[in-house]
């Protein structure tokens, strides 16, 4: 924590910002107390004036009540609890009085940063380790109470030194110079646009740190010296990065990167493991974990596993299988979760430290979960020590002062929230109950109206701060692709530039711009030189690349009906897949067209039983509820929370809905389930295909239909059909006449048989089929016998470019190609891996 204020280091005679880190240092202050508030406010639930909100948003409350403690904190000058010398007659004293009672209860305890100014406060004059005399008038005027009376008691002992001159004003008449009399001043002089002021857009906060870096290296190659340059945000993530690439020194940032509070989110991931159900992110994070004993290959095998859908990760080392065990096992007493707890810490490098991050009540009923997460303290990220050096360019924060002055200033997230820094309100008291606690008191507790004037005090003393010109870098969207609004400052700053009908027009957008017209030559990836064109095709030499997943024996697994139709679509994609080089991209769980698959097969194969009677309507309806409850256990543990309670009853709506239709389509075809779920194994155009059969249907006739059920709508399927392209039913209908036989494999009533293909499709319970005559009246469709031809014509090109060791890439105009002639949306090209689009060739 630095303070509002300057000092003099008595040897060098330089101004520096005194840190908690120095001053404690140089006191010999003792050891802080951790400050822990969230406990004490969650322990005090029933008497806390704050009770019934914390009841229905214990987070948020939680949050609220530690910040205006925070603020009461500051607001004091000796940082000790105050006395009220009112009575609590009013909304406000009584939130006061709560607020003071709540830190007498957290003892010695301050936030980060306040118990060496504390100690400080306390010691008699000639006990500190070296003179800190302080700079005269650097104290902020906006500066809270604890602040002043710490530049008081070190100005009372080492006096005060004449501030350091800075660099003048901005050359008089320019837009700086007009500026630099008070953004916020009722007039402003303006004039033409001069180089003074600049204003730039960019695409997002990473593309304005390379801006920026190039910027200052080319001003220091101009000649300007890197001292004079400045470089202001909120946000050190990109910079550090940006200006190494450039090769400019950056004096102000961090030492290190911030420090996570490990202990903090580990302890509260594993309460979320022990809280059936587990979210799969929470897992892949514990497994991730430092404090996990396995090395760091493990758990990003692990992590990998599960976000890909696979929950058997294995561990060898049997100490540490035991206890992945206990992290993956839920707990359903409070008995149960303490002994889970007490064996999982004591198997981790911290694990006392974690242990004592969770207030487990006694006793053996079911965990309040809420109050048991509530009472989980995770700390803010822990920055390091900043690095200053006199030589490179400086970096200054845009909560603080500047540092030191300079000649050019670039702002490099002059974006809404920002110069000025959008004002939080006090979250327990209004601006007018601030002004009457001040009346009745003397606290000086900040409101609105204080903070937004302390921001623009800060955005004047920056810009008062520069000498020669201001370059402003405005991001349009976050890095989500969020849009972004440029700061509100650039109205205040736009009065002094004549012309402005709108000073969003004032900014030029660097990224629509020709690379020979921008500002600067800043970083960007360079065109691709003509003789390094994309390739149409890959060779791959003597490696067979049908046999590059291999069984334990050391042949080639077989392919599968939804992998050759990857095939079909990217040969790329395809190879991706088969080296398990897929995209992997981390989200919460959702109930995505996955997973609504996975469940409604699940219950299908569980209510329609191979080889039994076609049940009852009312039998089926208990039967599709009991098999869509263990369908969740197994598929999307998440949709059983309350707050998946809406999405989970109309998902089970839809299954019953399609079961239903689909009972009466089995009866009025008269057909017979003789598997479900069948594992089928045959040879199709020289290689092995292997895959399980979503149903297979006898009719009377004697007639096999192998049947694929998709979560999903008529249309769609049927205008593949009707185009020739389908292809994954027709692959199990071959393996039934292409067997590859093995012991047990349920077949013995299938070879030799007359077999159609069909797909049920449950959203709306079309029945579509290929290969089967049907009767009058009948409710499937039958879409002829060419349902398939053009995906195996294409399929068979594909495997034969293969066996030559060809991988064919994709053009630009293949997905237009399976849209509008296939009849299908090609997900491979659509949401694969980020590489078959970059790899894609232009096609005329």
């Amino acid at each position: 924590m630095f303070y509002p204020f300057l000092v003099t280091d008595p040897l060098s005679k330089l101004n520096y910002r005194l840190s908690d880190t120095v001053l404690a240092e140089l006191s010999l202050a003792p050891r802080p107390v951790e400050w822990m508030p969230g406990r004490v406010i969650a322990s005090n639930l029933e008497h806390a004036v704050w009770g019934e909100s914390l009841v229905n948003a214990p987070i948020e409350t939680t949050a609220a009540v530690t910040a205006a403690l925070e603020d009461l904190v500051l607001a004091t000058a000796d940082l000790t609890p105050p006395n009220l010398p009112v009575s609590p007659d009013s909304r406000a004293v009584r939130h006061l009085a709560a607020l003071i009672a709540l830190w007498r209860e957290l003892g010695d305890a301050l936030p980060e940063g306040l118990a060496p100014v504390r100690h400080v406060l306390s010691l008699p004059h000639g006990r500190l380790l070296s003179a800190l005399p302080v700079v005269e008038g650097s104290l902020d005027p906006l500066a809270p109470a604890s602040m002043g009376a710490l530049y008081a008691r070190l100005k009372a002992e080492f006096g005060t030194v004449a501030a350091t001159p800075r660099n003048s004003l901005a050359t008089p008449n320019t837009r700086l110079h007009a500026l630099q009399g008070g953004v916020t001043a009722a007039k402003v002089a303006s004039g033409l646009p001069d180089a003074s002021l600049a204003f730039y857009g960019l695409r997002d906060a990473a593309a304005c740190a390379e801006f920026a870096a190039a910027h200052a290296r080319a001003l220091i190659k101009s000649g300007v010296e890197a001292r004079d340059i400045a470089v202001l945000a909120a946000d050190t993530r990109h910079l550090a990065r940006a200006f190494d690439e450039q090769g400019v020194p950056l004096s102000g940032l961090p030492a290190l990167p911030a420090e996570r509070d490990l202990i903090g989110e580990t302890a509260f991931q594993l309460v979320l493991a022990k809280h059936a159900p587990t979210p799969t992110m929470v897992l892949a994070s514990l497994a991730l974990s430092p404090l996990m004993p396995w090395v760091p290959q493990t758990g990003r095998d692990l992590a990998e596993s599960l976000m890909a859908g696979d929950f058997r990760g294995e561990i060898l080392i049997p100490e540490h299988k035991a206890l992945w065990d206990d992290v993956r096992r839920p707990a359903g007493s409070l008995a149960q979760l303490r002994f889970l707890i007490d064996r999982i810490c004591s198997e981790l490098s911290q694990g006392d430290l974690l242990r004592k991050r969770l207030l487990i009540p006694p006793g053996d009923g079911p965990p309040d979960w809420e109050t048991i997460l509530r009472g989980i303290r995770i700390d803010p990220d822990r920055e390091a020590e900043t690095q200053r050096n006199l030589e490179g360019v400086s970096f200054w924060s845009a909560y603080e002062s500047p540092w030191r002055s300079c000649r050019h200033l670039i702002v490099a997230d002059f974006t809404d929230g920002f110069y000025p820094t959008r004002p939080r309100a006090n979250p327990l008291f209004l601006d007018s109950e601030i002004t009457a606690i001040r009346a009745a008191t003397g606290l000086h507790l900040r409101g609105r109206t204080e903070a937004l004037a302390q921001s623009v005090a800060s955005f004047d003393e920056q810009l008062q701060a520069v000498s020669d010109s201001v370059t402003f870098l405005t991001p349009s969207r976050d890095l989500t692709g969020g849009r972004l609004a440029p700061s509100v400052g650039l109205s205040l700053i736009a009065r002094a530039i004549d012309g402005v009908d709108d000073a969003v027009d004032l900014v030029t957008d660097v990224s629509a711009a020709a690379p020979d017209d921008w500002p600067v030559p800043y970083h960007y990836p360079p065109p691709l030189p003509p003789e390094l064109t994309r390739p149409e095709v890959l060779n791959f030499g003597q490696h067979d690349l049908l046999a590059l997943r291999r069984e334990d024996d050391g042949t080639a697994k077989p392919q599968s009906p939804s992998r050759l139709e990857v095939l079909l679509v990217s040969p790329l994609a395809w190879l991706l897949g088969e080296i398990g080089a897929e995209d992997m991209v981390w989200l919460p769980e959702d109930l995505d067209i996955m997973a609504k698959g996975s469940i409604a097969h699940d219950v299908f194969e569980q209510s329609f039983p191979a080889g039994a009677e076609i049940p009852e309507a009312e039998t089926l309806k208990t039967a599709v509820a009991e098999a869509y409850d263990r369908a969740l256990s197994r598929h999307a543990g998440f949709l059983r929370s309350p707050s998946w309670e809406m999405e989970r009853n109309g998902l089970e709506r839809e299954i019953l809905g399609a079961a239903l239709l689909w009972r009466q389509h089995l009866l009025e075809i008269g057909a017979t389930i003789v598997g479900n779920e069948l594992w089928l194994a045959g040879k199709v155009l020289g290689i092995q295909i292997r895959g399980k059969a979503d149903a297979i249907l006898e009719l009377p006739d004697g007639a096999l239909i192998v049947i694929d059920h998709k979560k999903s709508g008529t249309s769609g399927r049927q205008r593949r059909m009707a185009a020739g392209w389908d292809l994954q039913a027709g692959l199990y209908r071959d393996m039934i006449v292409r067997p590859i036989r093995r012991e047990g494999d349920g077949m013995d009533a299938l070879i030799g048989r007359e077999t159609a293909i069909g797909y049920y499709l449950m959203n709306d319970g079309g029945l579509l089929t290929s290969g089967l005559e049907l009767p009058e009246g009948s409710p499937a469709r039958d879409m002829g016998d060419e349902v398939n031809d053009g995906a195996m014509a294409m399929l068979k090109e594909r495997l034969a470019e293969l066996k030559k060791r060809l991988v064919v890439l994709n053009t630009t105009a293949d997905a237009e190609f399976f849209r509008k002639e296939c009849g299908f949306t090609p997900y491979a090209l659509t949401a694969g891996s980020p590489l078959v689009g970059a790899f894609m060739h232009e096609e005329e």
